[in-house]
C-alpha cells in the first residue's frame, strides 16, 4: 500500500537539520561563554596585580566599580549558559544511552522499561510482548491457556495504559522509532 504524499525521508531530514541547529547553537554559546570567562579572568587578574603593585587602573570614562560589576554579571551569565549546556548534554547522554541499548540488541530491555513506565501487570506484560510479536488473540489464549475474552480484556487495558488504539499502534510505537533512528524512551518527568 503506497500512501500519497508520504515521503519517509522528510522527517529524517527535519530531525537531522534540527540536531545540526541545536549543535551549532550549543557550540556557539559555549565558545561565547569561554570568551567571556577568559576576558573577565584577564580583567580580574590585572585588577589583582594592580592592587598588589598599587597601580591605579581607573579609566576616565567608566568607574572601576562599574567594570567589576559588569564583569561579575557577565561571568554569572556565562555560568548559567554553561550550566544549561551541561544539563542539555546530560539529557542527550541519557537519550543516547537508550539508543545504544537498542542498537546493541537491548530492545527487550527498552520494551520492559516502557512496560514499567506504563505500570503493566505481569500478565499484561506477557500479553503485550506477544501482541508486539504479532500473535493473534486466539494464539495468545492458547499459549497462556486462558480464554480469548480474558486476553481481549487485558489487551484493552494494555492499549489504554500505553495510550494507543490497538495492536498495530503498540507494535509501531517501538518499530517506528527504530526505523526513524529516534529515541524510543524519551526522558520525561513521568519516566524519572
Amino acid at each position: 500500500m503506497i500512501l500519497r504524499g508520504y515521503n519517509p525521508g522528510i522527517k529524517d531530514r527535519r530531525i537531522v537539520a534540527t540536531m545540526k541547529n541545536k549543535k551549532t547553537f550549543g557550540i556557539q554559546s559555549l565558545v561565547i561563554s569561554f570568551v567571556i570567562i577568559a576576558v573577565c579572568e584577564v580583567f580580574f587578574l590585572l585588577d589583582v596585580l594592580a592592587d598588589v603593585f598599587r597601580i591605579d587602573l581607573a579609566a576616565p570614562w567608566i568607574d572601576h566599580g562599574t567594570i567589576e560589576l559588569v564583569s561579575a554579571v557577565t561571568l554569572a551569565f556565562a555560568l548559567v549558559v554553561i550550566g544549561w549546556q551541561i544539563k542539555r548534554l546530560l539529557h542527550d547522554h541519557r537519550n543516547a544511552r537508550a539508543f545504544v541499548q537498542v542498537a546493541s540488541g537491548e530492545l527487550l530491555a527498552v520494551i520492559y522499561g516502557k512496560f514499567d513506565a506504563w505500570k503493566l501487570t505481569s500478565s499484561e506484560r506477557d500479553i503485550a510482548l506477544l501482541l508486539i510479536k504479532g500473535l493473534s488473540i486466539q494464539e495468545i489464549s492458547d499459549v497462556r491457556d486462558t480464554r480469548p475474552g480474558t486476553v481481549k480484556s487485558q489487551s484493552s487495558a494494555i492499549y489504554q495504559k500505553a495510550g494507543v488504539t490497538g495492536r498495530n499502534e503498540l507494535a509501531a510505537y517501538f518499530v517506528e522509532d527504530l526505523l526513524a533512528g529516534e529515541n524510543i524512551m524519551p526522558i520525561t518527568n513521568s519516566d524519572a
